[in-house]
């Protein structure tokens, strides 16, 4: 039983690591166009057609994974504004996903 307590802790606190750092990456990388509160409502957003992607709603994530999200950070998202941030480590990508999907609805 400690065994399974000790590893909640450490792996929320892992996790928790993740979301801290991927809010702040979200927040200097994504958020002019997708809205601090994820909602495709970000001030630069505003003038883009189509709008930009909201991610908090259910309807976005129903067709999507983790992996979806990230190849669309990778790769850019044709058709759209959304431009490639290949620039980005793999592991900050990673903490942005990470941070979206702890705040999926």
């Amino acid at each position: 039983m400690r065994l399974v307590a000790v590893s909640a802790i450490v792996m929320s606190s892992v996790s928790w690591a993740d979301t801290t750092d991927g809010k702040a990456l979200y927040e200097a990388n994504c958020s002019a166009c997708h809205g601090v509160a994820l909602d495709g409502n970000g001030p630069a957003g505003s003038a883009l057609e189509p709008k930009p992607s909201n991610f908090s709603d259910p309807a976005f994530w129903a067709s999507r994974d983790s992996s979806a999200v990230k190849a669309s950070i990778k790769n850019g998202k044709p058709g759209t504004a959304m431009m490639s941030f290949a620039h980005l480590p793999d592991s900050e990508t990673e903490a942005i996903v990470a941070y979206l999907i702890a705040n999926k609805p």
